[in-house]
């Protein structure tokens, strides 16, 4: 009788799981642990894009207040306004599609340097795929929030549905901190803490400060903006 061969060799190891974009979501610390052992961009990074683009798509698809803005204002015709409103829209679909993956390299740059600083021996390809991976679950609130402003046809949307700001509707540099306390960036920030704990090896106090400052910056960032937005005068 002839002996059954068996594809794995003894003592051999089997391939590392490939990590899941939707196991982010239920269960993140399996999903950082594959990232380290087996980091995965391509499909991410074109998933989180689509996902991008189809949340700007959606928030930029009312814009009749502009065309009408154009043509009274201006005085452009209906037929020019809608042709400069559409261009205007593709042209901002397209700079959302390659901003997200500059931005995302750009920050998984940044934080290969800080955790590099901090004695990681961790590999820019690992801080890529979990950046990307991280990205995934705050693009939910991109696309979701686009969702809300296609279905209740909001033609001034201005602040996530999902951010405190849209409760209380301030303006300024108020309104731009409170546009940051939304659920899904602050998602973002706790999966940013675990992820630098399971990819990058550092310490819990080290992880979660590091996603503090990032999460700070951000705001920083975000009350700048509403205050220069309120510099600007009503037209």
């Amino acid at each position: 009788m002839e002996h059954q061969t068996n594809p794995v060799l003894e003592g051999s190891t089997p391939p590392p799981k490939k990590p899941s974009l939707f196991g982010m979501i239920m269960n993140p610390g399996e999903q950082f642990e594959r990232i380290r052992q087996n980091p995965k961009v391509l499909v991410g990074f074109l998933l989180v894009t689509l996902m991008i683009l189809l949340g700007t798509v959606l928030t930029v698809f009312h814009t009749p207040a502009l065309t009408e803005d154009m043509t009274g204002e201006i005085g452009m015709s209906s037929e020019e306004a809608a042709m400069f409103t559409t261009v205007m829209s593709v042209v901002g679909i397209v700079v959302a599609a390659i901003g997200s993956i500059v931005v995302l390299i750009i920050m998984a740059a940044i934080t290969l340097a800080i955790v590099k600083m901090a004695g990681s021996a961790v590999k820019f390809k690992q801080i890529l795929s979990m950046t990307i991976y991280i990205s995934f679950v705050t693009s939910i609130g991109t696309l979701l929030n686009g969702l809300i402003a296609f279905f209740i046809k909001d033609e001034n949307y201005v602040n996530p549905y999902t951010s405190v700001n849209s409760i209380v509707g301030a303006e300024g540099g108020l309104g731009g901190l409170l546009m940051t306390l939304e659920v899904f960036t602050i998602w973002g920030v706790v999966l940013t803490a675990l992820g630098l704990q399971k990819v990058a090896g550092l310490s819990k106090a080290a992880s979660w400060t590091i996603a503090i400052i990032f999460f700070a910056l951000g705001a920083v960032l975000a009350v700048a903006g509403g205050v220069l937005q309120g510099l600007v005068p009503a037209a």
